[in-house]
């Protein structure tokens, strides 16, 4: 039972990747958790991209987020961590905590999680980041009309509709699995997060690696999906909730080796509103507001914790305040 422990003693996995995982970290450090972040490893793009040619090392740049997300002097950090160098010069496109992992990797001599371990210890996060596997990954699909991609940038830059996404080794050889201390992590936890985040490069990326599903199939703890606020051209492109609920589900079973029982526990949903000035800027990015249609969710077994999270500075985003005050609730706190 958790309901008389201390928010540092539960033990909270939060799965996703971008600055989704990252804003709930900040709550969930907020309320005195230390969260264990497991992100996905298929970014091929920007910074991230660049290293991944130049140097063989997984993708740094959500790494960095979450780490500077649980940072104890985070706004420092995020300052230094997050500051992108000038496009005029031989470091464009490249931000300090980006190049810091690749150094610590180059110098120390040490493997991608093994250096997000150490830059975790010199920042004195509260809580862990692990990659959800070391294996050299990328994200492919296959669309409606037969399309093949492969690249998770090449992916989200795509309108057409996507039929099947999935893992792929990029040297050809070496088969993805979950790292250990992921399933590890997973097997002891109280509560699993999944979301909010890009539906397929965030969320259906980690299940896919294998063991991730199974793990958590196998583990006693409940399992919330935090719903998107919003539509996402190219990853999440339908309005209705149950969409994203049985896409989900859909990647699960399948990881799960058609598993009996479903993935997900409770949804956190909004059902806040949004004014007429927050709608453009949704539109703006060819988004909408995500709707509960609760009579197709209840299909799949869920509570809905339904919940005004709508952060009129960042439209895409939940208000971390918001966001704090159910999860409070929830955690029991």
């Amino acid at each position: 039972m958790t309901e008389h422990r201390a928010a540092d003693e539960l033990r909270i996995v939060a799965i996703g990747g971008g600055t989704g995982l990252s804003n709930l970290l900040r709550v969930l450090k907020g309320l005195g958790c230390a969260p264990t972040a497991v992100v996905a490893m298929t970014d091929n793009g920007g910074s991230s991209g660049k290293l991944r040619a130049d140097f063989g090392m997984l993708p740094p740049g959500d790494v960095r987020s979450c780490l500077v997300a649980l940072s104890c002097s985070e706004p420092d950090m995020e300052r230094l961590l997050c500051y992108r160098f000038p496009d005029d010069s031989t470091l464009s496109g490249h931000n300090v905590g980006n190049i810091l992992l690749a150094a610590i990797m180059q110098a120390e001599e040490l493997d991608f999680a093994a250096a997000t371990e150490r830059l975790s210890a010199l920042l004195a996060i509260r809580g862990r980041v692990l990659p959800s596997t070391t294996a050299d990954v990328a994200l492919g699909a296959l669309l409606e009309d037969g399309t093949c991609l492969q690249g998770e940038s090449q992916i989200a830059a795509d309108e057409r509709q996507i039929k099947e996404v999935f893992l792929l080794p990029r040297d050809g050889r070496e088969k993805p699995q979950a790292c250990p201390d992921v399933l590890q992590a997973i097997a002891e936890a109280d509560y699993i997060f999944i979301g909010p985040g890009s539906m397929y490069s965030s969320l259906v990326a980690n299940l896919l690696v294998p063991g991730v599903a199974a793990a958590i199939k196998q583990s006693p703890a409940k399992v919330y999906y935090i719903a998107n606020m919003a539509t996402e051209p190219g990853e999440m492109p339908a309005v209705d909730l149950s969409c994203s609920v049985g896409v989900l589900e859909h990647y699960y079973q399948r990881a799960a080796q058609n598993s009996c029982g479903h993935l997900l526990d409770k949804v956190i949903a909004n059902v806040g509103e949004y004014g007429a000035p927050l709608l453009a800027e949704l539109a703006k990015g060819g988004s909408a507001p995500l709707q509960c249609d609760q009579a197709k969710l209840a299909a799949f077994g869920v509570a809905l914790l339904e919940g005004d999270f709508v952060d009129s500075q960042n439209v895409w985003q939940h208000n971390q305040a918001k966001l704090a005050a159910m999860l409070k609730a929830e955690l029991q706190l």
